[in-house]
């Protein structure tokens, strides 16, 4: 089975591209059918990382009420991560990564939890460098498809988030990232 998980997790995140890509609005499920069980596997090996990463979720809706609290309290959940386990360093890296950085808005929720959703699978160095080369490639991709020719002078957009509102990853990177991922672990 885990030899098809990068493969299965391709699929769901390919369908979710192409909803997001259609309608705009990724409902609320379609993260938590990828993180749900990403949690409970993650708790069958290390269930004191698996609560750390469900508090870390929690402060991030107390962030909307509270935001030096929220803040506080899912940058210090993640924090432990690598004290309680520490082969899960990838996993916190990957973690406080994806809240910076949709802490700072270049990022969607969506596309934070579908990353963090990848990490609880395969918490692994490899999946941090399939991410950051998905994400990475996923921003080239989007540029070069609306700029064309002149996307060299519009590299800026990719990280602004003022232009007109576009996130920097989207959730295709995380297609990617699955994918990248896989063909990794084919090539052994």
């Amino acid at each position: 089975m885990s030899n098809y998980l990068p493969w299965l997790l391709f699929a769901w995140l390919t369908f979710e591209t192409i909803w997001d890509l259609r309608d705009r609005r990724i409902p609320l499920w379609f993260s938590l059918f990828m993180l749900i069980p990403g949690i409970i596997l993650l708790g069958l090996d290390s269930w004191r990382t698996a609560i750390l990463i469900i508090l870390s979720l929690v402060f991030t809706e107390v962030r909307n009420s509270n935001p030096s609290l929220g803040l506080a309290g899912m940058v210090g959940s993640a924090v432990l991560i690598p004290v309680v386990s520490p082969a899960l360093w990838p996993l916190a890296a990957g973690w406080w990564g994806l809240m910076l950085l949709w802490s700072l808005g270049v990022l969607g929720g969506a596309d934070a939890l579908a990353g963090l959703s990848l990490l609880l699978f395969f918490p692994s160095w490899k999946m941090l460098d399939a991410l950051a080369a998905g994400i990475l490639t996923w921003g080239l991709l989007m540029l070069l498809l609306r700029y064309g020719r002149k996307a060299g002078l519009r590299l800026w957009v990719v990280a602004s988030t003022r232009a007109r509102g576009a996130k920097a990853a989207g959730l295709g990177a995380y297609a990617l990232a699955a994918l990248f991922y896989a063909l990794a672990r084919i090539r052994g």
